[in-house]
């Protein structure tokens, strides 16, 4: 419906152009497109100052453990560390490698991915496929402050709280690697990964800010959209879902690549500032279901034939990490909720 509305609007545009036309030709020829580029002009500026409904929720998704099994909720609160639901956190939980310090993630350990959290009362509860399940009592982890230092991407540093030897022996043993830890995210720990907007993130003026990150790759929150979902799904074999692409935020009724334009959203009370597409990794190879690698290393591969950052100093930045969706942080905290209206501020140009 929503983007019904939009061609109906630029089709009356686009009328009122042709009927403008038609009974200015024998009277003012040199004024004859004024009124009418002013239209179409009044419209493509509003898009840049005005708040248009794009689209509506349709999923919203938190993944307590990184890169483990994802939980759908009807409603989320967003804030400046992220997506949440009563004691569910986004990224709150990390596996690392005991020796190193180094974060994994099921693009080393595919089956990270079917790993099950529960959070209730203050505990929570890690099954596996196979039948395993260990509970943590979050307070006795963090009362014993057994504190590890890891390292994540671009060997940027931050502080977890170790969640002890029952749970490290479940994750080692399902997959299949030695001195495997739990780690635990805590506010008042050592944190050396501010989010700090690049310049060459994208091509359009990037807006200053400074987030603070949980266990997330990059930004609080991460956005797709169904329609490029829909459209890259167009040019595969074996149609992708929306699990594959782990955002916290699912728009629906959008067009195609439409969130590469988008500055800032607005949904119900909540607003978010957009800074950077989301580059793609191997990650979404991984079938949310069974835990295996794409044979064909798809989606990434067909994304990479058409989806990579234009040249220039995006591509510089960005290299062969195709672009799925977009990252953003809170301007507004707030309650997000399925069928909500999505409306958002347009970046002057694409990326």
């Amino acid at each position: 419906m929503i983007l019904e509305d939009k061609k109906a609007l630029l089709a009356c545009i686009g009328a009122s152009v042709v009927t403008f036309n038609v009974r200015v030709r024998s009277v003012r020829p040199q004024r004859k497109y004024s009124q009418a580029f002013r239209l179409i002009k009044a419209y493509i500026d509003a898009q840049h100052s005005e708040w248009i409904p794009v689209g509506t929720v349709k999923l919203l998704q938190i993944h307590p453990l990184k890169s483990g099994r994802r939980k759908e909720f009807f409603s989320i609160h967003c804030d400046a560390l992220g997506a949440s639901f009563g004691e569910y956190r986004d990224r709150e939980f990390m596996i690392i490698d005991g020796t190193t310090g180094q974060f994994l993630t099921a693009r080393q350990l595919p089956k990270m991915i079917l790993i099950e959290s529960e959070i209730a009362d203050g505990v929570l509860t890690l099954s596996t496929p196979d039948g395993g399940s260990v509970q943590v009592v979050l307070a006795d982890v963090i009362a014993s402050r057994d504190i590890k230092r890891t390292t994540l991407f671009d060997n940027l540093q931050a502080d977890g709280i170790d969640c002890g030897e029952a749970v490290s022996k479940l994750i080692s043993g399902f997959l299949e690697q030695s001195d495997l830890r739990l780690v635990y995210y805590r506010p008042d720990l050592f944190n050396g990964r501010p989010c700090k907007p690049q310049p060459e993130w994208w091509n359009n003026p990037v807006p200053k800010r400074n987030d603070t990150v949980r266990f997330v790759d990059l930004a609080p929150f991460m956005i797709t959209t169904e329609g490029s979902l829909k459209a890259l799904n167009d040019r595969l074999e074996r149609p992708m879902r929306s699990a594959n692409f782990r955002a916290n935020i699912v728009v629906d009724q959008s067009e195609a690549w439409d969130e590469d334009k988008w500055a800032a959203m607005r949904i119900g009370d909540v607003q978010l500032e957009c800074f950077a597409p989301c580059t793609r990794c191997i990650l979404p190879t991984v079938d949310p279901e069974k835990g295996v690698k794409d044979p064909d290393m798809q989606p990434l591969k067909k994304l990479r034939e058409f989806r990579l950052a234009p040249e220039g100093k995006m591509r510089n930045a960005h290299g062969q990490s195709p672009v799925f969706g977009v990252n953003a942080g809170i301007v507004k905290p707030g309650y997000v909720h399925i069928g909500q209206t999505v409306y958002v501020k347009y970046k002057p140009s694409a990326f």
